[in-house]
């Protein structure tokens, strides 16, 4: 495994190269690598556990839900990201590079927010993600406590509305591929915060 600095420039194909002989998750932005950390307990339990409910929902239909090992392309942002969580509905689109499947067309885009990747996530990766005219909502999950923030595409296309949702009863719904959650769903019986 070759160990990967902190922050370097290098060019795409350099960044792919790298990718494949790291075997780290690694994140392009405008020339810029950085390495992802892991996630804490309450984060892989998260993201585990939507996984599986979103799954369950998915059957079925003509969407499908893809895990954090998938990197999704950003043209506009000359990015190759990975999200906690993608949903693709109809026929998936991809780019290839290196050997490496990049999704173009995600539907949805999940993010479990952690302390060290919130203000990224909220920020940087929102403006990008809503610029994938695919894109119809982003779902932001804290992992510290009850709480989803749901970003969604309106019919005006351009405009977004967000919506929280704190009680473990309140419910939200996936417009684009259908599924409706109650928050309590998302944090299931192993992650449990003092109300």
């Amino acid at each position: 495994m070759v160990p990967v600095a902190a922050k370097r420039r290098m060019s795409e194909d350099e960044y792919f190269k790298l990718l494949e002989e790291s075997g780290e998750r690694l994140e392009y932005w405008d020339g810029v690598v950085e390495g992802m950390a892991g996630g804490s307990e309450e984060h892989c339990a998260i993201e585990s556990r939507l996984f599986g409910e979103i799954y369950k929902r998915l059957e079925g239909t003509d969407c499908s839900v893809v895990t954090t090992n998938q990197a999704i392309f950003v043209a506009t942002r000359d990015a190759y990201v990975f999200a906690d969580m993608s949903i693709v509905c109809g026929k998936e689109e991809r780019v290839l590079r290196r050997g490496i499947s990049c999704l173009t067309n995600p539907a949805v885009v999940i993010e479990v927010l952690s302390a060290s990747t919130a203000m990224n996530d909220e920020m940087d990766k929102f403006h990008a993600y809503t610029s994938l005219k695919s894109v119809r909502e982003y779902l932001l999950v804290s992992s510290d406590r009850y709480g989803v923030k749901l970003h969604e595409r309106s019919s005006g296309n351009e405009i977004w509305k967000t919506s929280i949702f704190l009680d473990p009863e309140d419910e939200f719904e996936l417009k684009s591929c259908g599924v409706r959650l109650k928050v309590r769903d998302v944090y299931g019986p192993r992650v449990v915060f003092a109300e």
